[in-house]
């Protein structure tokens, strides 16, 4: 099986082709408000170095969010119009689970993505990856009060410290989270939606 993975819900735009259990290709760059001019260059770009033919994919997988809204609508449209072309269904990817299953930790893990304004996404897992809590928006008192009760590996997509709390930063393991969400369930490109956890600035200031 060969599988396309997209990820723009952050400032770095990860895209890879894996094979199998076998990364072809993998783009990775920090290109903060720069994903409209770049992201879509670097799939035709992994698929090139990949050396495989754009109809050769079998598997979609995107990340939907949480994470910058420009960013993630990004990656959902690619997804979206390259399902279309090549007729496939999505996989869509979490952002905080992703951030979980590349820690390589087996005990209760929190992922946190920093949402500004002393806000954050976060989401909290078991050892199989499966959710404690729901994925969250939420302030960082909240935060503090889940360390309290949880008192998980706590791991985000860069260097945080909230109170006495350091935030481990993790690279994403590409193969690894395309490995685990392979078989999840899939959804109809029409029907993909991100999945902001709350309303853009603009629109709430409506």
């Amino acid at each position: 099986m060969i599988s396309l993975f997209i990820d723009t819900s952050t400032s770095n735009v990860s895209i890879s082709i894996v094979k199998d259990d076998k990364i072809l290709s993998i783009i990775s760059n920090d290109i903060p408000n720069e994903h409209s001019k770049y992201a879509t260059h670097y799939v035709k770009k992994a698929i090139d170095e990949a050396k495989i033919d754009a109809n050769d994919v079998n598997n979609i997988l995107v990340v939907n969010g949480p994470g910058s809204f420009t960013g993630v609508r990004i990656g959902v449209t690619i997804a979206k119009t390259y399902g279309y072309l090549i007729n496939k269904e999505i996989v869509p990817v979490s952002s905080l689970k992703s951030l979980a299953i590349s820690s390589n930790y087996s005990g209760t893990i929190m992922s946190v993505i920093n949402a500004n304004r002393n806000n954050y996404y976060v989401g909290i897992y078991d050892s199989e990856y499966k959710e404690i809590i729901n994925e969250e928006f939420m302030d960082a008192n909240k935060i503090l009060e889940l360390i309290d009760k949880y008192n998980p590996y706590i791991v985000s997509n860069d260097f945080y410290v909230l109170g006495k709390h350091k935030f481990n930063k993790v690279n994403l393991d590409v193969l690894k989270i395309v490995n685990y969400y392979k078989d999840k369930n899939t959804v109809n490109y029409h029907a993909l939606v991100p999945n902001y956890l709350k309303l853009p600035q603009a629109m709430e200031n409506k």
